[in-house]
């Protein structure tokens, strides 16, 4: 017959803190806080149009998931994992902003070199799904 005994566990680290911060870092969005700021009070002379149910997302953090989509490539279902939203809503923000931003004649130019915040941001969106085959899809 089998024993029944548990099985001992063995410790795991504990996972990292997690701070939305992060997702402000220059490295990430290539530019100061700063210039963020700026860069959203002048989206949103035209940006802030409200119809309908209100956006889960301020329009700050609506800039700041767009700013990341076209810096660093992320796609909208990695990006919704982030900012706590859904894979569609953050879709239609992304369309939006990047219309908004056409508008306002302002390029977003890629990142040369992946910053190696990527890995955080890959284990956040790890640990907020539970699912190992979820990868950070990028747009390229």
């Amino acid at each position: 017959m089998a024993s029944c005994a548990p099985t001992a566990r063995v410790p795991q680290a504990p996972a990292p803190q997690w701070d939305q911060a992060l997702l402000f870092d220059p490295a990430l969005t290539g530019m100061p806080r700063q210039q963020l700021d700026a860069l959203t009070e002048t989206l949103a002379l035209d940006g802030e149009v409200r119809r309908g149910r209100p956006p889960r997302l301020t329009f700050p953090e609506q800039v700041l998931a767009t700013v990341l989509h076209l810096r660093v490539a992320l796609a909208a279902e990695p990006l919704a994992v982030l900012f706590g939203s859904s894979r569609t809503a953050m879709h239609r923000t992304l369309l939006k902003n990047r219309k908004l931003l056409e508008s306002n004649s302002v390029v977003i130019p890629p990142a040369t070199t992946p910053p190696l915040l990527l890995a955080a941001l890959h284990a956040r969106i790890l640990a907020q799904t539970g699912e190992p085959h979820n990868k950070t899809k990028t747009t390229c």
